[in-house]
């Protein structure tokens, strides 16, 4: 049910945005093979003409098994998380830009707020290289300490014919364990998408991460989905 609302409301939304300047709407499902965790992630992007990037995201989860279990996929999803975004390009010149911006997230017992400035460079018109730099900062609303997270990120696409391939490694470090009882963790991550269309294009992604912050057990995360653009 909840699925079908948020359904609702961007097909609403679509009436104000569809007519001016790019919208995307998006689906994917990713899958955790150690934790065995199904997610359900529905977006909505928008390039307003005056630059300024906006996007919507909600994401759901089945409810976990009476033992503590991951649920299974698809049965009983229940809200998760809710994350908007804002981005501003700047067009430095034909081969460089900037990118700053902000994103915001809410899940059942946390908030957070995560700012950030973005590189990108056009080596060719295949080929670019990007870095960001973004300072995650989480409140939850039990007595947990406050968590303060530096992200970096270096990645690289390239584009041959219809596909694009991509690749990004990122770095964190925070004031709390993050993984196997450190402070700092690390994520590697491929991605391949394919322009089906002028509108449609399926991609899929594949992310070496952490279980957990006390060990050092690591797990693949198997993403698939979408792009519609209208």
């Amino acid at each position: 049910m909840q699925k079908l609302k948020f359904i609702a409301i961007v097909a609403l939304g679509l009436s104000t945005f569809s007519h001016a300047y790019a919208t995307t709407l998006s689906y994917d499902h990713e899958y955790e093979d150690v934790s065995g965790q199904h997610t359900d992630e529905f977006s909505i992007a928008h390039k307003f003409g005056f630059g300024l990037k906006a996007s919507a995201t909600v994401e759901f989860e089945p409810h976990e098994k009476s033992n503590g279990d991951a649920g299974d996929i698809f049965n009983d999803d229940r809200w998760s998380e809710t994350k908007v975004g804002l981005g501003y390009p700047l067009q430095i010149n034909s081969t460089w830009a900037l990118i700053p911006g902000i994103s915001l997230a809410r899940k059942h017992d946390e908030y957070k707020y995560k700012p950030y400035l973005k590189a990108k460079v056009s080596l060719s018109k295949d080929w670019e290289l990007s870095t960001r730099y973004r300072y995650e900062i989480t409140h939850y609303t039990t007595d947990k300490k406050t968590k303060k997270n530096n992200r970096f990120d270096i990645g690289t696409s390239y584009k041959i014919n219809a596909l694009t391939l991509g690749y990004t490694f990122t770095y964190y470090h925070a004031n709390k364990d993050l993984f196997d009882n450190k402070k700092t963790d690390y994520e590697n991550e491929v991605t391949a998408e394919y322009k089906l269309t002028k509108k449609w294009s399926p991609y899929i992604e594949l992310k070496n991460e952490a279980v957990s912050s006390k060990t050092d057990q690591r797990q693949t995360e198997y993403k698939i989905g979408f792009k519609y653009k209208l």
